[in-house]
């Protein structure tokens, strides 16, 4: 983790950069105001206020990339992003706002030197009246470079992507150059300020360049506790917003689980419902359609060939085979020529599916049977499909299931049932005939009543009549069994 905070990207605005061309303009102000009007001073706070906006422009550079060109917003990017690259860039900012203070101070200090009156033994009298004759001349006010120092550490302070101890080095390197500019480097300056500033009370004060350096160090000592608190909250919230990151992460995975959860249990349309709505988890859900198809595939002889014993592992293996023709049953309802086939359920070794109930599909035309029934003919070429999954499975297993299937058509009633562990189903006539017709039907035909067999004819079926059916709850029945299809025929298995 500490790889990853010390390598993640600066906030170009947030960056102290942009601070450091307005200390050094305040500077400039401040040197135009209070100290002398010379030529060299001109040229180095020119000089540093040019360079340092350069530097500046470039390091958020990033956050106006329309309007600064793609080169220059590459290479600010490219600092930002690296730990080593925006720590060098920064420290060259600082140092160049450090030679333009130390600068002036040479300048200040070499203002005396024409001046043998200003001497520290001279009288008050006598340097106050030499300042006041060469007042544009001479530096007298000192005290200007320690302020403009702890502007400098102001802005050191507000980096809010820089490591501690870089700030620790920077604040501490800058106070002791300060101070030991003011008790040594600046002696005459500080001299002169005394005098003009306490007058006859000086030899009882304090020197100006002791208790400015005092208050400096004072100052340099509260920015560092202040920038060790910055880097334990930066470093807390940065922790704090990888938990969350996690945690949503986390949310995500589960949510994006149960989403796919309910997809599988529920028919697309009927999970849009209960996941796009405000739909109520124990409120009733059911739908009628009028013109469905419903299909019952079973294996017969799975029962014979489930055991027991431990050749099978407990009954594990003839599961195992069960999960594996269920499977590839399902992998057929991926296939785009079926793509308005609905899986309603498995009941043992019984594969339960249904058409027409895809709120999507709609009519075209007159609505002739060739255009109300065309899901049914999908279905049925679903039922061979089975088949033929089937067999490819008893070639490669070496076994002989056959499949025995029912299919029906006409209204139904379909719906959710159960709060916690929601289930779909279908009701009515439809559903119990084709189960009928599945149960009461021969191993390796299809089933069907005459009213189902007239619309398939249309679709280029050819049937064969298998003769009056005893169907409990609806008499006798005269189905027929599907024995193929009219290659002439045309399809209308697409969308």
């Amino acid at each position: 983790m500490e790889d990853e905070y010390n390598s993640q990207m600066a906030n170009p605005v947030d960056e102290a950069t942009a601070s450091a061309p307005i200390v050094n303009l305040l500077g400039t102000l401040a040197h135009m105001l209070v100290l002398p009007r010379t030529v060299a001073s001109y040229l180095t706070l020119c000089f540093g206020n040019i360079l340092i906006l350069v530097l500046s422009l470039i390091s958020i550079s990033p956050a106006f990339p329309k309007r600064i060109p793609q080169s220059v917003t590459q290479l600010g990017k490219n600092i930002n992003e690296s730990f080593v690259k925006r720590h060098l860039w920064i420290f060259l900012i600082v140092v160049i706002l450090v030679l333009v203070n130390v600068l002036n101070m040479v300048l200040c200090e070499s203002s005396y030197s024409d001046h043998q009156v200003l001497s520290i033994n001279a009288s008050a009298a006598d340097v106050t009246t030499t300042v006041k004759r060469v007042s544009s001349e001479l530096c007298a006010n000192p005290q200007y470079f320690t302020s403009y120092s702890v502007l400098v550490l102001l802005a050191i302070t507000v980096l809010l992507h820089v490591s501690y101890l870089m700030k620790l080095g920077l604040v501490a390197a800058i106070t002791v150059l300060q101070t030991y500019a003011n008790v040594v480097c600046l002696t005459v300056p500080f001299a002169v300020s005394d005098l003009t500033g306490f007058g006859p009370q000086m030899t009882s004060a304090i020197s100006r360049k002791y208790s400015l350096s005092a208050m400096l160090g004072s100052i340099g000592l509260a920015l560092l506790f202040i920038n060790r608190h910055m880097e334990a909250a930066t470093r807390l919230l940065f922790k704090w917003k990888k938990e969350v990151e996690e945690q949503k992460g986390q949310v995500d995975q589960v949510m994006h689980k149960t989403v796919t959860l309910v997809y599988n249990i529920l028919p697309q349309h009927v999970a849009n419902i209960f996941l796009k709505t405000n739909m109520r988890h124990d409120e009733l859900y059911s739908q009628s359609y009028t013109e469905v198809g419903v299909l019952f595939a079973s294996m017969p002889n799975f029962s014979d060939f489930y055991t027991e014993e431990s050749v099978n592992n407990q009954g594990l293996e003839c599961l195992r085979f069960l999960n594996e023709v269920i499977s590839d049953f399902d992998a057929l309802l991926k296939e785009e020529r079926f793509f308005d086939i609905i899986k309603i359920k498995t009941t043992g070794a019984t594969y339960m599916a249904a058409s027409g109930l895809n709120d999507n599909v709609t009519l075209q035309g007159d609505g002739s049977i060739r255009e109300r029934w065309a899901h049914l003919d999908r279905l049925t070429q679903f039922a061979l499909a089975l088949k033929d999954t089937l067999q490819k499975l008893n070639a490669e297993s070496f076994n002989n299931f056959i499949l025995r299937m029912g299919i029906n058509h006409g209204p139904i009633i379909a719906g959710v049932i159960g709060a916690r562990k929601p289930h779909y189903d279908m009701w009515g006539n439809t559903v119990n005939v084709a189960s009928r017709m599945e149960s009461t039907g021969k191993a390796g035909c299809i089933q069907v009543v005459e009213e189902t067999a007239n619309i398939l004819k249309e679709f280029g079926y050819e049937f064969e009549q298998r003769g009056m059916v005893q169907v409990k709850g609806k008499g006798h029945l005269m189905t027929y069994y599907l024995i193929g299809r009219n290659q002439r025929s045309p399809s209308t298995s697409t969308k």
